[in-house]
């Protein structure tokens, strides 16, 4: 096969030692935002009236979402083909297997978000430490701007889980059954 038979987008794919399909970069992403849809769905039907419960999920999914397609399209810790991206990743991973331990409790996820935050600064640290991304163009402030940012969003989710958990507790103190009640 000569070199004119090969179209030119084949070439480029070639060139790229990391490049994915276009549709399987939509594809992941689509199967990623449906899997993000759902578990909202679930969350905030079983979260009954908890507005705190709601807001630390719908901030824990929309730190997950955003960390997926910031690192999946740009990458962090310099461009998109750094291995080191990975971390970020299997952050993610982390915090989901978390959650399901916990079994999406607002007593614990409190502290698995506040893990990915700490976990966030970690990887940043880690970057910084071992000079990884230094051809990005601003590094090292796109690791520290970006670290600060996601880490903020998670210490936030954490933060609403916690509220959650006091509100809950304000709930059973108001409910009929400890007006001194008997069952």
């Amino acid at each position: 096969m000569t070199t004119a038979a090969v179209p030119d987008n084949i070439r480029f794919l070639e060139s790229q030692p990391h490049a994915m399909p276009l549709f399987l970069e939509f594809a992941m992403l689509g199967l990623f935002m449906f899997g993000l849809f759902a578990t909202f769905r679930y969350l905030v039907r079983r979260a009954a009236g908890n507005k705190s419960y709601k807001s630390g999920v719908a901030v824990a999914l929309l730190s997950a979402f955003l960390l997926f397609w910031v690192n999946g399209a740009v990458g962090i810790i310099g461009s998109e083909n750094n291995d080191a991206n990975m971390l970020y990743f299997a952050l993610l991973v982390v915090v989901l297997a978390g959650s399901l331990v916990v079994r999406f409790e607002a007593s614990q996820l409190r502290f698995v978000m506040g893990f990915a935050a700490c976990a966030m600064v970690l990887i940043a640290f880690f970057a910084l430490g071992f000079g990884m991304g230094v051809s990005g163009p601003i590094w090292p402030w796109d690791v520290v701007w970006i670290t600060l940012f996601f880490s903020g969003l998670w210490s936030l989710s954490s933060w609403f889980f916690h509220r959650a958990l006091q509100e809950g507790a304000r709930a059973e103190d108001r409910s009929p059954l400890n007006e001194g009640g008997a069952l």
